[in-house]
């Protein structure tokens, strides 16, 4: 029962569609229609122009995952795989929106605000990843794939004594490589069309 409470809190907290309200009331514009369609920072800054509404979605779509992992640790307690489904809930109430018909974000920035409390070296490893390959790339998905996919095999092959000294909390090395493996799917699944229309451009132009 606490993991389902736990999971059902996350996704209450994860569905609220943060970029569409903020586009909604400040620009008058439909966000899953304009852009790129998607419910996120990144589109909301995109479609208004305003760095403002796009910090803004940010800042507030990493609380939705981090409020999620801290209330329930807080009503459930601090077993690692009660509070990890909480933030996993938040990412998919995120990514599929019940008030939005389903659809929603990427779950980007709600994933690491949920990491940031768990594991939040992760969240370093990604970001330094991500950057890296899209300094020589330039492209952002394809970038987000890559770092995505390696992140938690960093996590895997890194040595304990350092993971564990970094983590500062006593967490099993192979339950946080999954947990990272469940949120990359995630990502990874929002990101599916993106990445295809990339690749059919790229066919289609040689």
């Amino acid at each position: 029962m606490q993991y389902i409470l736990s999971f059902l809190l996350g996704y209450f907290i994860g569905s609220f569609p943060v970029a569409y309200i903020l586009v909604k009331q400040n620009a008058q514009l439909d966000i899953r229609k304009a852009g790129s369609g998607n419910i996120g920072a990144r589109n909301a800054f995109d479609v208004t122009g305003s760095t403002l509404i796009g910090a803004s979605v940010l800042i507030i779509d990493l609380l939705k995952g981090a409020s999620a992992v801290w209330i329930g640790k807080i009503l459930f307690g601090q077993e690692f795989w009660i509070v990890s489904i909480g933030g996993v809930g938040a990412v998919l109430g995120h990514n599929y929106s019940p008030w939005m018909k389903f659809k929603g974000g990427r779950g980007l920035s709600t994933t690491a605000g949920a990491m940031i409390l768990i594991g939040w070296i992760y969240v370093v490893i990604w970001l330094l990843l991500y950057f890296i390959i899209n300094k020589f790339l330039k492209q952002i998905h394809i970038s987000t794939l890559i770092a995505t996919i390696i992140a938690p095999l960093l996590i895997t092959i890194a040595p304990e004594p350092l993971i564990s000294s970094l983590l500062l909390t006593e967490i099993d090395r192979i339950n946080l490589m999954y947990l990272c493996i469940i949120f990359g799917l995630l990502i990874l699944i929002r990101h599916y069309e993106p990445i295809v229309e990339i690749f059919r451009t790229k066919r289609n132009s040689s």
